[in-house]
């Protein structure tokens, strides 16, 4: 009987080990699985997000092939703005901007609908650092600043 209870005693350590293995082989899978998981869950929002910035991709694309499209005129008031209206007050600053407009759509040159010297001359995040350092946030002085940092030359400005 003694014998008998520990070859019985001696399996049922055996099953035990075998039960205990097999339990911390489940809950290393079951870890893995909640792992696997987790990543799917944050590939699928990653696609999602990625999928809706596709749209703005898409968009972006048209967008700059269509500024090429426009590029040379806009650039050409851009120059003659950076070049020549800086003495002249706002109102005088724009019969210019529209009369170098209407001198390209007689010469067939392509240009935007509204080209703007401001825009294409400086960035809104350089026109936030200029009013930081103290010029003010008028149209007039931020050409001005836009006029002074695209040329190489001192060049003659208007102050309002």
């Amino acid at each position: 009987v003694k014998e008998l209870v520990a070859t019985l005693s001696a399996r049922l350590a055996s099953i035990m080990k075998e039960y205990q293995e097999a339990i911390a082989e489940k809950e290393a899978v079951m870890a893995e699985a909640n792992r696997c998981q987790n990543k799917l869950d944050m590939a699928q929002r990653l696609l999602g997000a990625l999928g809706a910035n596709g749209g703005i991709w898409e968009r972006t694309v048209r967008d700059v092939a269509t500024e090429l499209m426009v590029l040379p005129g806009d650039t050409l008031i851009a120059c003659g703005f950076a070049a020549y209206v800086g003495v002249f007050t706002r109102d005088y600053r724009e019969a210019i901007v529209n009369e170098f407009g209407q001198f390209l759509i007689e010469n067939q040159v392509p240009r935007g609908a509204s080209p703007d010297p401001l825009a294409i001359l400086a960035t809104e995040a350089q026109m936030a650092g200029w009013n930081v350092q103290g010029l003010p946030s008028d149209r007039v002085s931020l050409e001005n600043g836009a006029i002074l940092t695209s040329g190489e030359r001192w060049p003659v400005l208007i102050d309002p």
